[in-house]
């Protein structure tokens, strides 16, 4: 569904951040302070010269150690850009002040339009950011084209309709939702409008999940009848001021202004890249995905690594478990029983490389887990809420979950087991699967 960003800034009632859409989590972005990080650089430079070990191995992580009473402030605050994710440190100082010109022009209720020199339309996998972007003053169009790849089946077929219609029955069985094939294939028409814009802009990040979206769209945008005359991308890795970067939709509307800044045109190497992706996440073997992997494609920095990620979902060759099965047991084994809110927060702060998934989707992992004939963890889904109240569930590893993190046990010998990775069907029916050796790097049948 196409929405109008200048339209939904002028229903809000109030010039100022309504709390609304105002999130005041106090995990998500704390906004470099240059003050601070001034102080900061000063601190490490007094313990440096005091031959503090951490400090000093904080310079040697980050410059050449000379001297330690050569030692300088700048040296200090190099490393503190460093540590910070900027090369240098006027990179920091240029972004503070962006990021304060940027908190100065939302508060006023009346940002300058970043999108307003033509028609413009900015497409992201999900409705995130689209309000923020109200509130950052952007006066374009907005798209969320949110078909999740990262599970279920993903076939190289001959039709839309076909293909949708696979997706939505998929979708279907997970959320317990009926009709979601016209929605969804709704929002594979409105793509179609999308060379009615001037330029449109694509918000990503680095996960799999907005990489295999990423991959769909450059796929459809190398049709040049289908392509806008301007189409650009951002894929974001992270952000000053975030420790764990997951996503755009933990920044606040000031930092969307700031990225803008930072998007740049998809040239025909970067479509013929994202096109190769996306014939590879559809093939019903992994070779071709897995060669892609290989080659790092700079001309798509982000996209190689969750590929790589995508690959590891593919049964592994000591046990049968994807990588998420994998970590949620492992969680389990080292933390013990939790419910399944805290065993999400988990699996997606400490022990994911590269978190992909929402907590939905993660139900559907933990169910497959704990609904075989011979289950590897229990859930307890308590009789004193709702059962649709996930979060609440009481999870706890049995022994076949041990047995599988001692590489005792194999998941597709001990159940049958049916899923999909892309277009690689997975069935524990089959004499032989492709699974993924993570020390080689391979995938193979066995």
């Amino acid at each position: 569904m196409i929405v109008s960003l200048a339209e939904l800034r002028r229903q809000r009632t109030s010039p100022t951040l309504s709390p609304e859409f105002d999130d005041g989590d106090p995990r998500r972005l704390k906004p470099l302070s240059l003050e601070q990080q001034r102080k900061r650089a000063k601190e490490l430079l007094r313990a440096a010269r005091a031959h503090d070990a951490s400090a000093l191995e904080r310079f040697r992580r980050h410059q050449p150690l000379s001297e330690v009473a050569s030692l300088r402030l700048s040296d200090a605050q190099h490393v503190i850009a460093r540590e910070n994710g900027f090369r240098q440190w006027t990179e920091l100082k240029a972004h503070a002040d962006r990021i304060r010109l940027a908190q100065q022009a939302t508060r006023e209720g009346r940002p300058s339009a970043l999108d307003g020199d033509c028609r413009t339309l900015h497409i992201r996998c999900g409705r995130d950011i689209m309000h923020k972007l109200a509130i950052a003053g952007f006066d374009g169009d907005f798209l969320w084209f949110a078909d999740p790849y990262v599970q279920g089946p993903v076939p190289r077929v001959a039709s839309l309709k076909e293909f949708v219609g696979i997706r939505a029955r998929y979708l279907e069985q997970q959320d317990r939702e009926q009709n979601i094939f016209d929605g969804l294939y709704a929002s594979y028409q409105d793509l179609e409008r999308a060379r009615d814009y001037a330029a449109v802009h694509l918000w990503m990040e680095h996960d799999s999940y907005d990489q295999l979206v990423l991959a769909k769209l450059l796929d459809f945008f190398s049709d040049p009848a289908k392509r806008p005359p301007r189409l650009r991308l951002i894929s974001v890795t992270h952000f000053p001021g975030i420790e764990r970067f997951n996503g755009i939709g933990q920044l606040p509307p000031e930092a969307l202004r700031v990225l803008w800044s930072d998007f740049e045109d998809v040239h025909d190497g970067r479509l013929v890249v994202g096109k190769q992706a996306w014939q590879a996440i559809t093939s019903p073997t992994p070779e071709a995905l897995v060669d892609l992997v290989k080659t790092a494609t700079p001309a798509l920095p982000t996209m190689s690594g969750a590929l790589a990620r995508h690959l590891r979902e593919l049964p592994a060759v000591a046990n049968g478990l994807s990588l998420t099965e994998q970590l949620t047991l492992q969680i389990l084994a080292e933390q013990g029983p939790m419910n399944a809110a805290r065993l999400f927060g988990w699996y997606t702060n400490r022990y994911e490389p590269l978190p992909f998934l929402g907590d939905s989707g993660y139900w559907v992992v933990l169910l497959g887990l704990a609904n075989a004939a011979t289950p590897a963890l229990k859930i307890d889904k308590r009789s004193d809420v709702p059962p649709e109240w996930n979060r609440h569930w009481h999870v706890e590893l049995l022994p076949l979950g041990r047995d599988l993190l001692a590489h005792k046990a194999d998941w597709l010998k001990a159940n049958m087991v049916e899923r999909w990775v892309g277009g690689v069907r997975i069935d524990s029916r089959q004499a032989v699967n492709w699974r993924f050796d993570t020390g080689a790097g391979i995938a193979l049948r066995r």
